[in-house]
């Protein structure tokens, strides 16, 4: 059965295969279908079972068609070049491509070159061209390492390599109702102009471009000038890469590439680069490495960079998967290059449905893992950059990610080191922090854009309560979010304890949380900035910020608790930022308190802040970033007004509309509360803010656990 992993977090395991795709989804990627509910032993397993979800790739011996001599003698499968009259494997190892030996001759015949103008070896040629044997894309590989060869409804020929794929719009040029009436051949094809056709579907059609000419010289760029820059390192970080990054990241087909990267065939270079870029962190080339190179880094890099850019005007999958692997390295995942990559995610086609296309199951899985990769890529930069989102709910109808849709991502048997928990983890992870991130859509499409703030500085002085409204129903997502996170997810123990024992997937669920925190923070920053001291009920103002303060002491204490096996785990790009905005929070905080001993707390738990980054620092150097960013903002800290003292607020308090109690400003009043974390009977517990609750978290000081649990706001 494939089991349905819900984005909507509250969902748990739901219908087999047959049922997994809803009749009538078609609403933003806001939330994914609820499933029916399991018990809690089932809710905490939707990990799929790697030989459950995969079929191990398999070779078969012998020809595969018409393998070329040195293919036969390997075994492998040989697939044809046109361009230069040779199959891959030949053209890659420089090598003569001969066609004299038969599937029981024995090898030690003296092989006959082919020449281009051999009558026999054209036929040969045509031969392969005309083939019709339909292979399973498990036993085939492309130029990526993830699109077939060959495949049950798109036979892949010699000189597929070098096609990109361009998803025809309606408002193009080209009718598209024309093209209901094209002469389809049997694999749904047919010529137009120099392009070759092919409808996936009946409500849409894709466009193959064949791309002949070289953009630049990126074709110069082999896989053997790649593993140079990187030797002898090579097989170590493919390694380290599936260790590390592809199981919270499973954006590739692990045993597809796994096999392209052993027989140096069918690999772009561009996805080789990308993943040696950003797994050269993991690879210890230190003292005890002084006598061998070390991997040329910063030539890597660049190379990388220059192939994407050779690749984005034609873009293939294998452009999507080295772009999004690129764009987790902090300082490549520019707002421009997040624009080009959704852009060639549009080109593809990958922000629609293709549930009813017609490909194999593992083909719309990848693609479906991609799409959402990308709107997650698209989300979070919109939140570091501050830039609006370039993916909308409306034009995004890519369906829910379920079980299967993981089924060819990591490998099993003999290649693999991952065991079933770490399989299972790794699509849990993926769900959650897409579930995460259509939560920070729906608040960065509520509180940030431009028409929002343009509304709520019409509001005037009912803006806070304007805010607060809006805010509830994100509120209310992240609560359920937080509590339906499966025990394989969580930072603690069902006892509340820092699990002591940190297995590398409990490792990389710091980042998950992290970005929870940062998203919680994005909503609470806006409903701070519209308190003002002289239009906001002072009641309200004193709620709102005390909900605040409990979310800066929590995401201050989670990083506190950070040890260095969660440190030097995988962190996407986004997370040095994210970092950054508790240090942003806090100073916002700071300078909005309304008196001197409440911004005096803040710069206090700012300084220890800025010392648990330094301290971990060396675990996680992209944390530089969040402590420049702490320390520029403390230094442009001195141009804010000093803040009244205790007494004098409490005289001004007295001459005007009566406050809370001074001593309760800047602090986290319980007595307010009912026992279900809202507000009691007063005049404050209007509808704007009852049920606003966020779920219980737990948090230390490192002496003590302080419960802050279902808080207001």
């Amino acid at each position: 059965m494939a089991t349905v992993i819900t984005i909507q977090p509250s969902s748990t395991a739901g219908p087999a295969a047959s049922s997994a795709y809803p009749q009538n989804h078609h609403s933003s990627p806001d939330h994914l279908r609820r499933s029916r509910p399991q018990t809690a032993a089932a809710t905490s397993t939707l990990s799929p079972s790697p030989r459950s979800v995969h079929s191990t790739l398999s070779r078969v011996p012998g020809r595969d068609g018409a393998s070329c001599d040195a293919c036969l003698r390997r075994k492998s499968r040989c697939a044809m070049n046109e361009i230069v009259n040779k199959c891959y494997s030949c053209d890659f190892h420089r090598q003569d491509c001969t066609f004299n030996l038969s599937a029981v001759q024995p090898a030690d015949v003296p092989p006959k070159k082919r020449k281009l103008d051999d009558s026999s070896a054209r036929e040969h040629v045509d031969s392969v061209k005309r083939s019709s044997t339909v292979q399973s894309a498990h036993h085939a590989l492309s130029t990526d390492g993830a699109l077939p060869l060959r495949s049950t409804h798109n036979m892949i020929r010699p000189g597929f390599f070098n096609l990109s794929t361009q998803s025809i719009g309606m408002t193009t040029d080209l009718e598209p109702a024309l093209l209901d009436h094209l002469p389809l051949d049997e694999h749904d094809e047919c010529t137009v102009s120099t392009s070759r056709v092919r409808r996936c579907a009946d409500d849409g059609t894709f466009m193959r471009v064949i791309d002949t000419a070289p953009i630049g010289d990126s074709q110069a760029v082999s896989l053997d000038a790649i593993e140079s820059l990187v030797a002898p390192y090579g097989a170590t970080l493919i390694e380290k890469f599936f260790d590390h990054v592809h199981p919270s990241f499973p954006i590739l087909m692990e045993e597809a590439f796994r096999q392209a990267y052993r027989e140096r065939r069918g690999l772009s270079p561009l996805l080789l680069s990308a993943v040696y870029v950003l797994t050269l962190k993991f690879v210890d080339v230190g003292a005890a490495s002084q006598t061998v190179r070390r991997p040329d880094a910063a030539r890597l890099e660049s190379t990388a960079m220059k192939l994407l850019m050779d690749s984005l005007p034609s873009p293939s999958i294998s452009t999507i998967q080295a772009g999004l692997l690129l764009t987790q390295k902090s300082t490549l995942a520019t707002s421009a290059l997040n624009g080009q990559m959704v852009t060639a995610g549009f080109e593809l086609g990958l922000h629609q449905d293709c549930s009813n296309w017609r490909m194999d199951t593992w083909e719309k899985g990848l693609r479906r893992r991609l799409a959402w990769a990308l709107y997650m890529q698209d989300k979070w930069s919109s939140l570091v950059h501050g830039r609006p989102s370039h993916i909308f709910a409306f034009n995004w109808t890519v369906k829910d990610l379920v079980e299967e849709d993981f089924s060819d991502a990591f490998a099993s048997g003999t290649d693999s080191a991952h065991d079933e928990a770490a399989v299972g983890h790794g699509p849990l992870l993926f769900c959650h922090m897409v579930a995460l991130t259509t939560i920070l859509s729906d608040v960065l499409d509520r509180f940030y854009t431009l028409k929002a703030i343009d509304d709520f500085k019409a509001a005037g002085k009912q803006r806070t309560r304007l805010i607060l409204d809006k805010a509830k129903p994100a509120q209310i997502r992240l609560k359920e979010w937080f509590s339906s996170l499966p025990g394989a997810l969580k930072m603690e123990s069902s006892s509340g304890e820092l699990v002591e024992t940190i297995t590398d997937e409990h490792a990389r669920n710091g980042a998950l949380h992290l970005a929870y925190f940062a998203t919680e923070i994005t909503l609470h920053r806006c409903i701070v900035r519209s308190l003002s001291e002289d239009g906001t009920d002072s009641y309200l103002a004193h709620i709102c910020r005390s909900a605040a303060k409990t979310r800066l002491i929590s995401a201050m204490d989670f990083v506190n608790r950070l040890r260095p096996a969660h440190l030097r785990s995988f962190w996407p790009a986004s997370a040095r930022t994210n970092f950054s905005l508790i240090g942003s929070f806090g100073m916002l905080l700071r300078i909005t308190a309304p008196s001197k001993e409440e911004a005096e707390f803040y710069r206090v738990r700012l300084c220890e802040y800025r010392w648990t980054l330094s301290v971990s620092h060396k675990n996680a150097e992209f944390m530089s970033f969040a402590l420049e960013s702490l320390d520029n903002a403390s230094a442009l800290d001195k141009h804010v007004p000093v803040k009244p003292g205790v007494e004098e607020l409490m005289a001004h308090s007295a001459k005007s509309v009566p406050r809370l109690p001074v001593t309760s400003i800047g602090s986290y009043d319980d007595s307010m509360m009912d026992a279900d974390g809202t507000l009691g009977g007063t005049a404050a517990s209007s509808s704007v803010m009852s049920g606003l609750a966020s779920p219980a978290t737990s948090v230390s000081d490192g002496e003590g656990e302080h419960d802050m649990s279902m808080h207001p706001l």
